[in-house]
């Protein structure tokens, strides 16, 4: 395995075991058996390196083409399969722990999952269910929400009844809902005037 590329694992590793915060340059050159001098010069430091580790690959657009009235069952298929099948350092879990820590892996994590998951649906909600774009992107914010609060519920805090519902209920449940979602217009979200 090239350097590179040991150093990414090792990164990726360290960030979903530790953190963003948790994590230094030095846990990951031990890691990969590098000098920490290795790390700045392939990426320019702790933060060049972690967005070069959370390169997720969510791959939503291949999941949304379909009969519309299936769509919660795709994407449902997709979350599930992906979490389930317990990837220890799978780059979105790293960057879901290490949001929560740092303002950086939070605006990294917001910008992956705006280019790689709610743009794709938005389009596919315009595209495909005739959805006016304003009514697409708050569609989107809802599914998103909800599958981020479900894989926070279930793979980060492990509790309650989504933590503890089997893999195919859950599954059916998530999809009943985001299908809900998908087909219903969604209330005009204003922004904020502080955040304008």
């Amino acid at each position: 395995m090239r350097t590179r590329e040991r150093i990414l694992e090792a990164a990726r590793a360290a960030f979903s075991r530790y953190g963003y915060d948790g994590t230094t340059v030095r846990t990951v050159a031990a890691g990969a058996g590098v000098a920490p001098n290795l790390i700045t010069r392939y990426f320019g430091g702790k933060s060049g390196l972690f967005r070069e580790a959370a390169t997720a690959g969510l791959e939503v657009g291949s999941t949304l083409p379909g009969p519309p009235g299936r769509l919660g069952e795709r994407i449902s298929a997709k979350v599930v399969g992906r979490w389930e099948a317990g990837v220890v350092e799978d780059p979105l879990l790293m960057m879901l722990r290490s949001a929560g820590t740092s303002d950086e892996a939070a605006r990294e994590l917001g910008e992956l999952l705006q280019r790689e998951a709610a743009r794709p649906l938005v389009a596919h909600l315009v595209s495909d269910l005739g959805c006016t774009p304003a009514d697409a992107e708050g569609r989107a914010a809802a599914i998103g929400a909800l599958i981020m609060g479900v894989v926070t519920t279930r793979y980060v805090m492990r509790s309650g009844p989504l933590a503890d519902a089997d893999p195919q209920s859950l599954r059916g449940w998530l999809s009943d809902r985001i299908q809900l979602l998908a087909d219903t217009p969604a209330p005009v979200l204003r922004r904020h005037p502080r955040r304008s």
